[in-house]
């Protein structure tokens, strides 16, 4: 899919936005299961930026723009913690190694949900490290993104693998 016509651009990045909304919306209309679905919001965005990089960012960008009018919180959230996370991971795996990219969406990762904590103020993350100093919240914070973006990208890398070899993506 690296030379996509128009066509092909559209349709596919149409269903993957889609998909993205839905999964990072669910909190919002699913409280409780939402939660565990809303993580998912990063594979069709790394699928996407896999394919084809431009197409990852119209996808990121869209489906902040479609979740702004669902739920503001929701976007902020996609655009510095799982959508940032599924942009870095579908420019790097392929193409720079896993290395590379567990390391690079870690410190993506850490960066957004700083910026969430500090100056964005989002209550969950506020809460949860009002009784830490800054220091060893960023020390926590970097080990907790360490650790999801590795699942991350071992899980896409796996996942995009076994789309290849069904001939869904090339």
């Amino acid at each position: 899919m690296n030379k996509m016509n128009i066509s092909s651009f559209i349709c596919v990045g149409g269903i993957l936005t889609t998909l993205a909304v839905l999964f990072q919306a669910a909190p919002v209309f699913l409280p409780a299961i939402g939660l565990f679905l809303s993580p998912l919001s990063t594979l069709p965005i790394a699928i996407a930026a896999v394919s084809n990089i431009p197409l990852g960012l119209t996808v990121f960008f869209s489906s902040i723009l479609i979740l702004t009018m669902i739920s503001i919180q929701e976007s902020i959230i996609l655009l510095f913690t799982t959508g940032l996370l599924g942009i870095v991971i579908g420019t790097l795996l392929f193409r720079k190694g896993i290395i590379s990219s567990i390391v690079f969406s870690s410190i993506a990762l850490s960066i957004g949900i700083m910026f969430l904590t500090y100056i964005v103020g989002i209550p969950a993350f506020v809460d949860l490290t009002s009784s830490f100093s800054t220091v060893l919240t960023f020390l926590i914070f970097l080990l907790f993104s360490l650790i999801y973006a590795s699942i991350c990208n071992i899980f896409i890398k796996k996942f995009i693998n076994y789309l290849t070899k069904l001939k869904i993506i090339s």
